[in-house]
């Protein structure tokens, strides 16, 4: 994808559409029926305009994920374009994938793995999952097309409020086996600059939105933005998020991708915490997109690992 495709995606979530993109996938607590089928529906759709605009084959993909964390875009889309770097066998077309990865035992019994997989992102709307587990062969990857009998999903009720399922493989077919332990890690690294990218976007997001509030909220006669103190705080704020970006689009992002996550975890939850405090009780209101972004940053920051891990892995790495 040229730059001018990149500009087509940001149009994309116009001021008409990005309102519905960040609500897309929020559903509170127990709620399904009617209201979850029209969810599933816009996010159908949403897959489709971004496939159509070429999302899947971009030559800019952390460009592509900054957008969409600005939009608070809830979708396989950053999962998708993981499992596509991966070598397989399977022509993967434009179908949506899920990671369903982690450095856990899992058995492995002629062309059928069984494992349980926790918080895996919409599941229930993927055509198929990239499995990943530990064995006496070593760390090995799967594709394993969804909708199989043996494949067992259970949502969680969690912070995000979003799709997070726990996933049950037992004997579950494998349709193709991914390459080296080597190719994953660098795949891995690759994911992590996306996710870093879409913190940013994410952040900056939260960023503007609280400056807006700080524009038009009034006291003493005053917007409250006019306020010497909160206009450093504000000002901070922009300063790292402008220095985080640049981490992530380093063009040796990758050698450190571990770090740049961590730092943009760390900014996301940061950021968001400060447009909640900025906007008072009023953020809470579940009309008011500060609480959702405060939400999404809590679980968006931890997905390829926590900040503690990921400087873990940087520390050894190091020596």
């Amino acid at each position: 994808m040229t730059t001018v495709g990149t500009e087509a995606i940001a149009g994309f979530f116009d001021e008409d559409l990005a309102p519905l993109v960040r609500r897309m996938a929020d559903r509170p607590r127990g709620e399904g029926g009617g209201s979850d089928k029209d969810s599933r529906e816009m996010r159908a759709m949403v897959w489709q305009g971004l496939a159509g605009l070429g999302a899947l084959d971009t030559a800019e993909p952390v460009r592509l994920a900054e957008l969409l964390g600005s939009a608070l875009y809830q979708g396989p889309l950053l999962d998708t374009l993981t499992a596509r770097e991966l070598a397989w066998d399977v022509d993967l077309g434009q179908a949506p994938v899920a990671l369903a990865v982690a450095a856990e035992p899992w058995s492995v019994t002629n062309e059928t793995i069984s494992a349980r997989r926790t918080f895996v992102g919409f599941a229930a709307e993927v055509d198929h999952f990239v499995v990943g587990g530990v064995d006496s062969a070593g760390p090995r990857l799967a594709l394993v097309r969804a909708g199989q009998p043996s494949i067992t999903l259970r949502r969680y009720e969690e912070t995000s409020r979003g799709e997070a399922y726990e996933v049950e493989f037992a004997d579950a077919t494998v349709a193709a086996w991914a390459g080296s332990a080597t190719a994953w890690a660098a795949a891995l690294a690759r994911a992590r600059v996306r996710q870093a990218a879409y913190l940013v976007g994410l952040a900056q997001a939260a960023l503007d939105h609280a400056v807006a509030y700080a524009k038009t909220r009034r006291q003493f006669g005053q917007p409250i933005g006019k306020f010497q103190g909160l206009a450093f705080r504000l000002s901070e704020l922009s300063m790292h998020i402008d220095a985080t970006r640049m981490l992530v689009y380093d063009r040796d992002a990758a050698e450190h991708a571990a770090a740049g996550l961590a730092a943009a975890s760390d900014l996301a939850r940061t950021v968001t915490t400060r447009t909640m405090q900025i906007h008072g009780a009023a953020g809470m209101l579940a009309d008011n997109d500060a609480q959702l972004y405060y939400r999404r940053a809590a679980v968006e920051s931890v997905r390829l690992g926590t900040p503690s891990q990921l400087r873990r892995e940087t520390y050894v790495a190091q020596e």
